[in-house]
């Protein structure tokens, strides 16, 4: 029973990371196939998986999900939390695949565990212990292999993927570590569906889902659409969280690492993208930095490690 227990906790969060992975590789799919753009993306689906999963907090918890809004310290975080936490990381996260591909830009995030462990150790005025000095190395590593394949006067990705990459790791750490107050307090569902339903009305004021600019919106549009809705989105967010209570956060992002493996190789057989031995090289340096700081002690490793709460 307990094999079988900690199997299904492993399979959720694994399941998760593929989600993760489909969510991508449908922004790529809109991006090239129907000239839509990281903008439009991030502001359809953040204010429809927003209002999707405050409906489900609601059913769930009733007028409850509105004690948030009663005191102005919550307010502020709540705000901070869905222009920074949810629209910051999502529109950098498309961006970077739009000026590269899903694997490329998921592989690039990764980097954010290592940029939670130079914060904590500024925070603290400690060095990084041999882990994550060593997953730092290896971040650095990764990323220069990935983005010049070893040549530092040629880069093969775009300068700007590479940007909007490393900013949205950064972004993804600030929303991994600021909101752990209000998880503590309203839960996950609530605090991540008002971050996203807030981030959804902030991009709104910067572009309205009916306003294409261009693109197209068909059949094919909407179906990848909810697919990064449904799939990315809601169905990752609960397959992850319950592998997380499960077998717990720390084993749980190393199961959801399955993710830039799935990007890449979706992007290799949906897209056709060049990702040579080299591209390999570079993404298990990066990725390799989650298992590294996983064997950090254990007394300071839930701060290094962040529990992804959704992308």
């Amino acid at each position: 029973m307990i094999k079988d227990t900690y199997a299904k906790g492993a399979i959720f969060s694994a399941l998760g990371g593929v989600c993760w992975a489909l969510s991508g590789t449908f922004g790529q799919y809109i991006f090239e196939y129907k000239g839509l753009d990281a903008i439009w993306l991030t502001s359809s689906r953040l204010i429809s998986a927003g209002f999707i999963m405050l409906v489900i907090c609601f059913i769930k918890q009733g007028k409850a999900i509105f004690d948030i809004w009663k005191d102005k310290k919550e307010i502020f975080e709540i705000l901070l939390y869905g222009i920074l936490g949810m629209a910051g990381v999502q529109v950098t996260y498309f961006l970077s695949i739009q000026y590269s591909n899903a694997a490329t830009g998921t592989i690039v995030q990764y980097t954010g565990s290592v940029i939670i462990v130079l914060w904590v150790a500024l925070r603290s005025l400690k060095l990084p212990n041999k882990f994550e000095s060593l997953a730092v190395i290896f971040a650095v590593i990764g990323i220069f292999i990935l983005s010049t394949h070893g040549d530092i006067n040629n880069f093969v990705i775009s300068k700007l993927a590479l940007a909007w990459g490393l900013l949205s790791a950064a972004l993804m750490a600030f929303y991994s570590i600021f909101p752990r107050r209000m998880l503590k307090k309203w839960g996950t569902l609530m605090t991540n569906g008002w971050g996203m339903f807030l981030g959804g009305i902030v991009m709104l004021f910067v572009r309205q889902p009916w306003d294409l600019q261009g693109g197209t919106f068909d059949l094919g549009t909407f179906l990848a659409t909810a697919g990064v809705v449904v799939f990315g989105t809601i169905l990752s967010f609960f397959l992850y969280l319950d592998g997380i209570r499960i077998i717990g956060s720390n084993k749980a992002v190393l199961y959801a690492c399955v993710e830039p493996l799935t990007a890449a190789i979706i992007g290799i057989l949906w897209f056709n993208i060049a990702f040579g031995l080299i591209d390999w090289i570079g993404a298990a340096f990066i990725v390799s930095t989650v298992f590294i700081i996983s064997l950090a002690p254990k007394e300071v490793e839930q701060d290094k490690i962040p529990a992804r709460k959704s992308k």
